[in-house]
């Protein structure tokens, strides 16, 4: 990407949001923070419950519930088809030691491997996917490490900033581990912005709302995506 590219996306993206005071941030903090705070070690005895915890709004569901798409619902499935197995699953997800490819690559298998248990258990079910794609990971890592991850704004989205920042290569595929590494690149130059300090005070008085200042990056590449959606075609 071209810095000077992106230092004029971020300057844009700033002064949108001090010049309107938008609140439409709130639906993604308050459900990230919701997952951080009532996400606990796996086990297999209380995973169902802690996810279920985990996953509730009081702004919306389309995150992980809309028509053909639900992710909450078939993740609960797969937990109760083999807890036990369900549990290496999201301690592995978790375990961020570990290179992020392998973890989304090991985490996809295991839901590919419950979701057979599943239909195993349950011969009528028409299930064929488990619906455990980028977005909904991006929550997940979001949830467990706030100050790391970051929401995925869909494909469409990533692929006009990558655009609009000059990139030479443009995604043609959902590809979460090099959307992460970019995001940090945007939260990286997004401090780096006179006004970062501005934006960042007014949203923390806000005694209401949570502020997680990773999710900033998420918004600056949801902003290209709106903003530039028919130019980048």
């Amino acid at each position: 990407m071209k810095l000077h590219l992106l230092e004029d996306l971020i300057n844009q993206f700033i002064s949108y949001q001090l010049e309107n005071k938008l609140t439409d941030w709130y639906y993604p903090h308050t459900m990230v923070s919701r997952f951080h705070m009532m996400w606990r070690s796996p086990d297999p005895n209380t995973l169902k419950e802690t996810y279920e915890q985990c996953l509730k709004s009081e702004y919306s569901q389309l995150w992980w519930k809309r028509d053909n798409y639900r992710p909450k619902e078939i993740m609960i499935n797969l937990i109760e088809a083999d807890p036990e197995l369900a549990t290496i699953a999201w301690k592995d997800l978790a375990n961020d030691s570990a290179l992020i490819d392998g973890r989304l690559y090991r985490f996809n298998y295991y839901c590919d491997e419950l979701l057979q248990l599943y239909r195993q258990l349950n011969p009528r079910s028409v299930e064929t996917y488990h619906h455990q794609d980028a977005s909904i990971i991006s929550l997940y890592l979001a949830g467990l490490f706030p100050d790391k991850y970051t929401l995925y704004p869909g494909l469409d989205a990533f692929q006009t900033f990558c655009k609009v920042v000059g990139s030479p290569d443009i995604p043609v595929i959902d590809d979460l581990a090099r959307y992460m590494k970019v995001a940090a690149i945007g939260f990286t130059f997004l401090q780096r912005n006179k006004n970062y300090e501005k934006l960042s005070g007014l949203r923390e008085v806000d005694s209401k709302i949570k502020f997680i200042p990773m999710l900033c990056s998420y918004e600056l590449v949801s902003f290209a995506g709106a903003a530039y959606k028919f130019v980048a075609k």
